[in-house]
Formats: structure tokens, sequence, C-alpha cells
């Protein structure tokens, strides 16, 4: 269910308690010379559509805006100052919460968002949020496994084999391939080791893709989209019947004083 294809009567009748809301975030950002800017949101909103299908769960309309600020180097990167996206996120949280809801599922499909989502969580702690939070971090986590069986280049993050994979199924018109020319270059993952630095990314991947995305296929895509939404609608299932957060988090509260 579209939450902005419901209307008002279709929200009232919903149970507050058990509908887990979802939230996909993703970005707008360089994705190679071949993919769209918009190929982290497009990818997560589809999974989590798809999950809340057979589970019955409501999508928010999906956020684009998120934090970029590692990719801002390159043209069409649109990122949002890290207390300006948490803050959307607060505000969003607190109109779901405020019309009853209980349960919000944050889907992540952006590495970057890890970060500032993590801190959120604890801000909703430190500010005495009542709703049990949920937030699937690290996109790929759950199906690591399988992506692992299945892909035939080493490096397969952003924008490589894999995700050039899962867009060739998804939005094959949008995928533009022949603008690849090879494998790419990458330059050393740390200046220091063990310690992270302002300019890590951009040392690393400075073409604005890893690996070899010409090792994409369509089927690849949709086998890993298919494993993917059955791990997520696994999730949403635990997330309704899950009944001991709000105990835990209320004797926190008590606990603490608030």
């Amino acid at each position: 269910m579209k939450w902005e294809e419901l209307t008002y009567r279709d929200i009232e009748k919903l149970d507050k308690d058990k509908t887990v809301v979802i939230l996909p975030t993703g970005s707008i950002e360089v994705h190679g010379p071949h993919l769209p800017l918009g190929t982290d949101t497009i990818i997560i909103y589809y999974v989590a559509l798809k999950a809340a299908e057979r589970e019955s769960a409501v999508v928010l309309p999906p956020l684009y805006y998120a934090y970029v600020p590692e990719n801002r180097n390159f043209n069409g990167t649109i990122s949002l100052r890290s207390d300006t996206f948490l803050n959307l996120l607060e505000d969003i949280l607190d109109e779901i919460s405020r019309q009853g809801f209980k349960k919000f599922l944050i889907l992540n499909g952006h590495g970057g968002n890890r970060r500032p989502l993590s801190l959120f969580l604890r801000k909703m702690l430190e500010k005495n949020k009542r709703i049990e939070l949920y937030i699937l971090n690290q996109p790929w986590g759950p199906i690591m496994d399988f992506i692992n069986e299945i892909k035939e280049t080493r490096v397969v993050e952003h924008a490589g084999e894999i995700e050039t994979s899962m867009m060739l199924y998804l939005t094959p018109n949008l995928v533009k391939l022949d603008r690849v020319k090879g494998e790419a270059k990458l330059g050393k993952r740390w200046i220091v080791p063990f310690l992270e630095t302002m300019v890590d990314w951009q040392r690393y991947a400075y073409m604005g893709y890893v690996g070899d995305p010409r090792k994409g296929s369509r089927e690849k895509g949709e086998k890993i989209l298919n494993y993917w939404i059955e791990v997520v609608a696994r999730i949403i299932k635990k997330i309704k019947d899950e009944k001991e957060y709000r105990d835990i988090l209320e004797k926190y509260y008590r606990d603490t004083g608030i």
C-alpha cells in the first residue's frame, strides 16, 4: 500500500499497533557514467513496495534527498546537510507517530546514509520517542551471502556489477553501459590504515563507480531483487509480530527517570 494513494479513511481503519510504516531512503548521486542519479532510491523503493505487498505494510513516498557529501564533486549529486536530513526524518516520524502508528521501518538504500541513520536511532532515544523504530541500515547486509554466490567480479559496491544488474532489470532504458570503457581504476582505500578521514571515498572511487559494471545482467538483477524482497518481507513480518520492543523502551525510560 502506497501511503500517498490511500484516503484519510483508509488510514483510520489501519491497525495502528501492528501496521508497519516503511520509509525508503536513497540518494541522488553519481553512479558512474552509466546509471541514473536516483539509482539507490529507485532500487530500494521497488524492494519496499514488493515486500510490503506480501506483508500488508504501508510504504511512504521515498526520500531521494539524503546525505551524500562525499560525491558532491560530481555534477548532479544533491546532498542534504546531516542536520537537515535528521530533522526531516524526525518530522516524518513525528507525523506518523501522532496518528497512532507504533512500528516504523527505515529501509536504507544508500551506503552514505549509514552514519547519520545510526546517530538518528540514538537521537530518538535521547528525545524519549515512544515509537518502535527499526532501521535496515546496511543496504546489502542481509543479502551479501547471496550476492557473493552469483557475482563474477571481486569489487561489487557502488554502481558496479550488482547495482548495474538490478537497474538492467528495473529500468533497462536508463542504463548506458556503452559509456563504460573498462573496469574502474581505484585509489588506495585508506590514507592511513585504521584512521578515517574526510577524503577516503573520494580517493578510492574517484571515477564515480567501482568494479566492472559490464559484468552486470538482467538475469542477475532479477535473482538478487527477488531474494532481497523475500528477506525484507520476512523482516516486516517479524516487526509486526514483535512484542518486546515497547516494554524494553518503556522500562528504560522509567529507569532513567523520564
